[in-house]
């Protein structure tokens, strides 16, 4: 099961990264880990630095990707974010803010994807 799950958060990251590219996004890094989490993809945009969580689901029938963000992963984003700053100096210091953005993408069995989309700016 883990390693399904792994093969689906992949294929979700690989799916959003695309997407954000598409959008104008310049990828500098990904799966970024601390001891607070992880954090999937981050990119700049529009003199932006953006921390981006990817959510993938297969179909709709047991809640929504977006569901799966709340508070507390939310805040955890947040500290994990905060962690990449303080570590990653010279990004810090280029970009004086940063924003929090989800990607959340719905396949079918098939794996093809149903539905994407990108909310920048969240917060709950």
């Amino acid at each position: 099961m883990k390693q399904q799950n792994f093969t689906k958060g992949k294929r979700g990251e690989e799916i959003a990264e695309s997407l954000l590219i598409k959008k104008g996004f310049q990828i500098i890094e990904k799966n970024f880990n601390t001891r607070f989490g992880e954090i999937d993809v981050i990119a700049t945009h529009d003199n932006k630095l953006h921390f981006v969580e990817v959510k993938l689901k297969v179909g709709e029938h047991f809640g929504t990707p977006e569901e799966m963000i709340n508070k507390r992963k939310l805040f955890q984003i947040r500290r994990t974010a905060e962690m990449y700053l303080l570590k990653n100096k010279e990004i810090s210091q280029k970009f004086k803010s940063y924003q929090i953005d989800a990607v959340a993408i719905v396949i079918d069995e098939m794996g093809e994807v149903s539905r994407i989309n990108h909310y920048e700016n969240i917060e709950i």
